[in-house]
């Protein structure tokens, strides 16, 4: 069963090495604001882009947001430099690009040197999918697994990098999987269309149809329309309110199964709908 924990619909990524942008995405409403320190950066800025971020987390404009720094992988000339850069801010998770084997988590873990961070293993390769099962059986309770499609798509070779069709497609799936088998949170791969409303929500959706928790976001516009599709609605809350009576009458009376709107309800049905009560208690326990 996925796990419901802090709220993680929207994953938006900052551009590490631009003040304005870090500066002005504490007021926009993602749950999670990824300061980007890896591809958004160039190999002449990293350093600054490193100091930028950590100076923006020890500031108090972060301190009630869900932060995460995405670092250089681990065959990287950065990677320690980040790491050690990290281990001095306590409300910081760390995601972790090009995401292949258990040993990279290992590393990101030895490099740690027992600091306690949230990783977000990204997934982003077709060793990395082929792999992802071993992930996430090494990833902890509250750890993320994340699938990033266009590295993925250029690693096999794909022109078409629409996520809901072939490989692309399959991989999304596996990520989903893994993630749900292991019990960790599974983030959606992003969707390049920034302002088609419509072309976003489906692919939101999609997603979500897949078993996925959340979705990276490469665009504010793009953060209402994966908050929206991630709360449950009214017709949900309603139907998940007197399924759950229901449920607890034929408890009462012995039985194990009834139908609601002609359909049967038992009980893997009932936990769906205590999955959706948790995801908005969550949502509003964050907004409380």
């Amino acid at each position: 069963m996925s796990p419901i924990t802090s709220l993680q619909r929207s994953v938006l990524f900052v551009q590490g090495s631009h003040q304005h942008r870090i500066e002005k995405s504490v007021a926009i409403p993602a749950d999670v604001l990824v300061f980007d320190l890896e591809d958004a950066v160039s190999p002449s800025e990293k350093e600054c882009a490193r100091r930028l971020v950590i100076d923006a987390l020890k500031s108090t404009d972060f301190a009630n947001r869900q932060c995460v720094v995405r670092i250089n992988g681990v065959t990287t000339p950065w990677f320690k430099d980040d790491v050690a850069a990290l281990r001095e801010i306590q409300n910081c998770a760390i995601m972790l690009p090009k995401c292949e084997c258990a040993g990279d988590l290992v590393q990101l873990k030895t490099a740690l040197k027992g600091h306690p961070a949230t990783i977000y293993a990204l997934v982003e390769s077709a060793l990395g999918v082929f792999s992802v099962g071993e992930l996430a059986k090494n990833l902890n309770a509250g750890d993320k697994l994340c699938f990033g499609h266009l590295d993925f798509a250029t690693d096999m070779g794909l022109t078409n990098t629409e996520p809901s069709i072939g490989s692309i497609h399959y991989a999304r799936n596996q990520v989903a999987i893994a993630a749900c088998a292991f019990n960790v949170s599974a983030i959606d791969c992003l969707t390049l269309e920034m302002k088609n409303e419509a072309v976003i929500r489906q692919d939101v959706i999609d997603g979500m149809n897949l078993g996925f928790q959340g979705k990276l976001c490469i665009h504010p516009y793009q953060v209402d329309i994966v908050n929206e599709v991630y709360t449950p609605t009214k017709e949900q809350l309603l139907k998940a309110n007197r399924i759950l009576d229901e449920w607890e009458k034929v408890k009462a009376d012995g039985q194990s199964v009834f139908t609601y709107e002609n359909k049967m309800v038992d009980l893997p049905v009932v936990h769906a709908q205590q999955n959706i009560l948790s995801r908005y208690n969550a949502i509003i326990s964050s907004q409380s």
